[in-house]
C-alpha cells in the first residue's frame, strides 16, 4: 500500500495594507493636527530645528511687552530693563550753561525724560539738538543786531554829517537820563531793537538840542558844527539876503562870509574842514 501522501497547502498570510499619510501633519495625533504653531512645518526636520532654537532661548533675558491695560509701574519695569536709570538724578548728561542762566529748565527736562522712559543716549541726543538750536538762535540774533546797528549808523551819518558823534552822544545821554536800561533791547514792530533804531536816536538827539537851545543857540554847538540840514538852511539864509557881506566884495567881512559859506558847504556834504 502506497504511503499516503498528505499535501499541506500553506495558507497565504493576509496581506496587511498600511495607508501612507498624505502629509507631515497627518502623521501627528489627531489632537495636534490643528495646532496653529505647527502649520508652517513641512517635515520632522523643520520641527526639530525649531525646537532646538527654542531651547537655546530658554533662560535668555526677555522683556514682555505690557498690554493696553498696563499701569505706569508696568512700563517703568520695562524701561528699567532697557537701561533707564532708577531716578532722574542718575542721568549722566553732558551740558553747559551760560553764566547767570537758571538750571531749573534743564532739571525739568531730565525729570520729564525719566518719566517718559528715555534712555540716557536718547536724552543726551535731544539735549544736544536743542542746545545747538539755541546757540544758532543766539548767533543769528547777534548777526542781525550787528547788521541793524551798521545800517542805522549809515542812516545817521548821512543825517548828522560831521555832528554824528556829538549827536549820538547826546542821544545816549538822553536815553540814560530818562529811560530804563533794559528798554534798549525792546524789539519794535519792524524787528529793530529800540536802542539802534535811527528814528529813535534822532528823536533823542533833537530832544537834547531842545534842552540846550537856550545856552548854545539854535542848531549850532560850541564847536560850530552843524548837521547837513542845518548847514543847508544857513546857506539858504545867506544866499537869500542880498545885503549879506557875502554879496558885497568891498565889505570888510566879505572874505569871512565867503569862508563861512565854504565851511557850511562842507558841513552839508559831511566833509570835515582842515
Amino acid at each position: 500500500m502506497a504511503d499516503e501522501q498528505t499535501t499541506v497547502e500553506e495558507q497565504p498570510q493576509s496581506e496587511q495594507t498600511t495607508e501612507q499619510p498624505q502629509n507631515f501633519l497627518d502623521s501627528l495625533p489627531e489632537d495636534l493636527r490643528g495646532e496653529p504653531s505647527l502649520q508652517n512645518f513641512n517635515n520632522v526636520g523643520d520641527m526639530a530645528k525649531s525646537l532646538v532654537h527654542s531651547q537655546k532661548l530658554v533662560g535668555a533675558d526677555k522683556i514682555a511687552i505690557p498690554g493696553k491695560h498696563a499701569t505706569e509701574e508696568d512700563w517703568q519695569q520695562v524701561y528699567s530693563k532697557l537701561g533707564v536709570p532708577d531716578s532722574a538724578d542718575k542721568y549722566d548728561l553732558k551740558y553747559s550753561l551760560a553764566e547767570g542762566v537758571s538750571e531749573q529748565p534743564l532739571k525739568d527736562f531730565i525729570g520729564q525724560a525719566h518719566k517718559l522712559g528715555l534712555l540716557p543716549h536718547q536724552a543726551q541726543g535731544i539735549l544736544d539738538h536743542y542746545t545747538n538750536l539755541e546757540q544758532q538762535t543766539r548767533d543769528d540774533y547777534t548777526k542781525q543786531s550787528e547788521l541793524a546797528k551798521s545800517q542805522s549808523e549809515q542812516v545817521l551819518r548821512k543825517e548828522f554829517g560831521l555832528k554824528y558823534d556829538e549827536q549820538v552822544n547826546k542821544a545816549n545821554n538822553m536815553f540814560k537820563s530818562f529811560f530804563a536800561n533794559d528798554m534798549e533791547n525792546m524789539i519794535l514792530q519792524d524787528g529793530t531793537r529800540l536802542g539802534v533804531h535811527p528814528g529813535f536816536i534822532k528823536s533823542l538827539a533833537n530832544l537834547s538840542d531842545k534842552f540846550s537851545e537856550d545856552n548854545l543857540g539854535v542848531g549850532q554847538d560850541e564847536s560850530g558844527a552843524m548837521t547837513p540840514q542845518q548847514a543847508e538852511n544857513e546857506i539858504a539864509k545867506i544866499m537869500g539876503d542880498t545885503n549879506h557881506p557875502y554879496w558885497k566884495k568891498n565889505h570888510p567881512n566879505h572874505a569871512a562870509a565867503v569862508q563861512e559859506v565854504f565851511q557850511l558847504q562842507n558841513m552839508k556834504e559831511g566833509i570835515k574842514s582842515e
